[in-house]
């Protein structure tokens, strides 16, 4: 009997194992919409994103294939992004054949028309008085359009801002001042405004020209614009100060004179009748001025010796020079009435310019020349005034 009673117990055991291992687990594949929508405006777009879950009820992301119903109204891409075009209604299909089997789904959309907008580009917080500001704007219809239609321009308070047909707003008083722009579109009034502050100018006092630098012995003359709080330019007295007058000097016109290399520091400064005092700055660097010379080889012309080098450089803030004979110079004591002269024709003192009668004969020394450019002479003449004959020369390079 237990041979006979365990064969029974092992064939129940068996026949339950495969009746629960041929049970069908099988699902529906679905692909559906994770962000669904009914409407969509008139020239906006909407990224359609999708759920494919397989047969198994496994998430997978296969291809999905998009279309539309009236691309004319809807147009959809090939990533889902679709965009309305027109008025109406469409439909979205979305599909796959994953696995050999094609699923989709459609989403049913109506397109809708925009509400109108009428859009000031370039708000302001603050305007100054007696400034203006143009406005920019821009009208865009129901269907996304822009259109050129007149526009209406009001301000609140005129006595604070105005504003003309073109939407040029003129700032005229202090105060706070709305200004409104609208249209006609389809029968309907369309209207923006901007709200604003008209704020005062403020005194100031400023240099008009100022510059970096001048050179010692230049001048410069200084102008400045004072503005009074309505915004209006006045003519005033001002003062004017140097931070260190051994490197400039300015008197109380803005006449500035540059005295010797260096930096300083201008100020002018003005006094109103309520005791605020304005000023304004700026920075004055003085050079050294660069002192041109040039220089020579005297020679003889006669029997009589001559000979020596030179040098001739300008004297800085003046318009005079400084001739230099070197140690060089040695000349003839038996000529009478020798004369030094500057020229341009070595072999004449005609149109010459007399420097000075040599007293000189050997060695160094030095001869003041005025009122003369370096420019202005080409040679240096010696010429003996008993005989009226040229004694030498020496060409200025």
């Amino acid at each position: 009997m237990k041979p006979l009673f365990l064969f029974f117990i092992v064939t129940l055991v068996f026949t339950s194992c495969v009746s629960n291992d041929i049970i069908d687990d099988r699902v529906a594949e679905k692909l559906s919409f994770n962000n669904t929508i009914s409407e969509l405006a008139i020239t906006k777009s909407h990224q359609f994103t999708t759920k494919y879950t397989n047969n198994v009820g496994e998430v997978r992301t296969p291809k999905i294939e998009w279309t539309s119903s009236d691309a004319n109204v809807l147009r959809v891409t090939n990533s889902g992004l679709i965009t309305a075009l027109n008025l109406g209604n469409a439909s979205i299909t979305a599909s796959t054949n994953a696995d050999g089997v094609t699923v989709s789904n459609t989403q049913n959309i109506t397109v809708i028309a925009l509400k109108a907008v009428l859009q000031l580009n370039n708000p302001i917080e603050n305007l100054t008085v007696n400034r203006t500001h143009q406005y920019r704007s821009q009208f865009t219809n129901t269907l996304g359009q822009t259109q050129n239609l007149p526009i209406r321009w009001s301000s609140s308070n005129s006595a604070i801002a105005t504003v003309n047909t073109d939407g040029l707003v003129s700032a005229k008083s202090e105060g706070a001042v709305t200004i409104t722009a609208s249209i006609t579109s389809n029968g309907e009034t369309i209207s923006t405004t901007d709200n604003f502050r008209v704020i005062p100018v403020g005194e100031s006092l400023s240099i008009n020209n100022p510059i970096a630098e001048l050179t010692a012995g230049q001048t410069h003359q200084y102008t400045t614009t004072y503005s009074n709080a309505n915004g209006q330019n006045q003519n005033v007295a001002v003062r004017w100060q140097s931070s260190d007058a051994a490197i400039a000097t300015i008197d109380n016109t803005g006449k500035v004179m540059a005295v010797k290399a260096g930096q300083t520091t201008l100020t002018v400064s003005y006094t109103n009748a309520s005791g605020q005092t304005l000023t304004d700055t700026t920075s004055l660097t003085v050079k050294a001025p660069q002192i041109r010379q040039k220089s020579g080889t005297i020679k003889t012309t006669s029997s009589y010796e001559l000979k020596g080098s030179f040098v001739i450089k300008e004297i800085p803030g003046t318009n005079d020079l400084e001739l230099i004979v070197a140690s060089d110079y040695k000349a003839s004591t038996a000529l009478p009435g020798l004369y030094l002269y500057l020229t341009n024709n070595p072999n004449t003192i005609a149109n010459a310019k007399e420097i000075k009668k040599v007293a000189v004969f050997n060695g160094a020394h030095r001869y003041l020349i005025e009122n003369t450019g370096i420019n202005d002479y080409s040679h240096l003449l010696y010429w003996c005034k008993p005989f009226s004959v040229k004694v030498g020369e020496g060409e200025i390079q």
